[in-house]
């Protein structure tokens, strides 16, 4: 089976970009022949090739994108898309790398029943009553500089700024404030022993996307993504996820994922000679301009509210975004299964995608 993806929103580990606050990955399997006659209804006069960005601009262009999105041919089977919010990827980290390593030395595992999806949601709807006056912003910003610098400077600055904001916390709030001041002084341990790619949401959501693809099909896949978008620069790193090494499943309950993946064939290419590369272009535009507007992120007019009852948001298979639902969660491990986190950072470790200690 060959996978053709493209992506919008892709800041790398500018993590708090406000101009983009949404990253989405979109594959399809269809063939060429379907997709050109399906990008061909959204060619303008002299145009050789549809981008979405150039589409919703215009009344006829958005007529011409709600027929698009209204095509039988989209299913899940043969399109699927991924989102991540960054700001509450950021706080994924947040939970994973600093608050859940104390409470495992303490014996409590975070991660049972889907306790650290609980906390990060519960993080992203009150971290700003919970570091109060514009401190819980700058915590998210000292971290992700942590996480782009991955140095004593910048490991030093986050511990500063935790420590004010911890100060000027309500009392009522410091047992939240605690679980993050454990990490105080660890985080050369906690994060810098890892590359920067481990906190690239390009990087997840791409794994992701093909494992949902590598669970329809038992053999191996051939992938193809634009080569003109920020993901080509993680070529390296994605391709370590595809070494021959032994296969394992990590995870547990609805968090699972195989490693490696499964991919005999990755490569990146010029869309304007794959109609496939350009539908994907088209649905991963979509769902950032449309979640951004469906959310209230961004103003939302007929356009959006026409998309609605179109097949897009079918075609949704997975991804990080925020859930009230989901601060409480039930998602018991079966016999000798291990939490996503832990089995990903063994396999990085195998595979030599780790730094080493620092000194």
């Amino acid at each position: 089976m060959r996978i053709y993806c493209d992506e919008s929103g892709n800041t790398g580990l500018d993590l708090l970009n406000e101009a983009q606050p949404i990253f989405s990955i979109a594959s399809t399997n269809l063939d060429a022949d379907t997709c050109s006659r399906l990008v061909r209804r959204l060619l303008r006069q002299g145009q050789t090739e549809a981008k979405y960005s150039k589409l919703k601009g215009s009344a006829s262009g958005q007529r011409a994108l709600v027929e698009f999105f209204s095509a039988p041919e989209l299913t899940s089977d043969t399109v699927k898309f991924l989102a991540a919010d960054k700001d509450y990827y950021v706080i994924t980290h947040l939970v994973d790398k600093l608050i859940e390593p104390p409470l495992h030395e303490a014996g409590h595992d975070l991660y049972k029943d889907d306790a650290h999806v609980g906390l990060v949601n519960l993080w992203y709807f009150t971290g700003h009553t919970i570091f109060r006056n514009g401190d819980w912003r700058k915590v998210k910003a000292a971290f992700v500089r942590a996480l782009r610098e991955r140095n004593p400077s910048a490991f030093g600055a986050f511990d500063d700024v935790l420590g004010r904001a911890a100060v000027d916390s309500a009392p009522e709030n410091r047992d939240f404030v605690t679980g993050l001041l454990l990490a105080r002084g660890r985080l050369p341990e906690f994060i810098g022993v890892l590359d920067a790619d481990a906190f690239d949401p390009a990087n997840d959501m791409f794994i992701n996307l093909i494992n949902k693809w590598m669970a329809l099909h038992p053999g191996q896949l051939e992938v193809v993504h634009d080569q003109s978008k920020p993901l080509k620069r993680n070529e390296r790193f994605l391709r370590s996820m595809m070494q021959p090494v032994s296969a394992r499943m990590i995870g547990y309950g609805k968090r699972k994922a195989e490693l490696p993946l499964r991919v005999s064939k990755f490569e990146f290419a010029d869309s304007k000679d794959h109609p496939q590369l350009q539908l994907a272009d088209i649905v991963a535009g979509a769902v950032v301009d449309c979640l951004l507007a469906w959310s209230n992120k961004r103003p939302a007019n007929d356009y959006h509210k026409q998309m609605q009852s179109t097949r897009l948001a079918s075609l949704e298979i997975d991804g990080m975004l925020p859930s009230i639902e989901n601060i409480v969660g039930n998602n018991p491990p079966g016999p000798g299964e291990s939490n996503l986190v832990d089995g990903a950072v063994a396999f990085m470790t195998e595979i030599g995608a780790t730094r080493g200690q620092p000194t």
